[in-house]
């Protein structure tokens, strides 16, 4: 039982990592090739307001979405954002995080196998 719990655990742990919230220039960017419907964006405007949003679509100047929370509709003008995060898969991070996940799956199960293998001989 505890060899499956510390596996869940370590299985877990490695899929943490699989994704970081990037800052994205609003004013540089190209926001309506940069973004794609479904995107994850943390929109920090001028004047403190800060949206969490599943992104919708980007029209005149607008980048619009549905609340996180699921209050509805959210927009923002673009003049209006200081900061635009958005949360992408990272690519580096899901390397390290499935090779070493495998790897501590792959340890447990030694260990695992190794005490039952000691508690078989060490008999009742």
């Amino acid at each position: 039982m505890t060899a499956k719990l510390i596996i869940a655990l370590l299985v877990t742990v490695s899929l943490v990592g699989c994704t970081s919230m990037r800052p994205l220039d609003a004013k540089q960017a190209d926001l309506a090739s940069e973004l794609e419907p479904g995107d994850h964006l943390i929109v920090y405007e001028r004047s403190g307001r800060i949206l969490d949003m599943d992104f919708r679509e980007f029209t005149d100047g607008k980048v619009r979405g549905w609340a996180t929370d699921g209050t509805g509709p959210v927009s923002a003008n673009v003049d209006d954002i200081e900061q635009l995060e958005i949360e992408k898969i990272d690519g580096a991070k899901t390397t390290l995080a499935v090779a070493g996940g495998t790897v501590a799956v792959a340890l447990a199960a030694v260990v695992a196998t190794a005490i039952g293998a000691a508690a078989l001989l060490a008999g009742p």
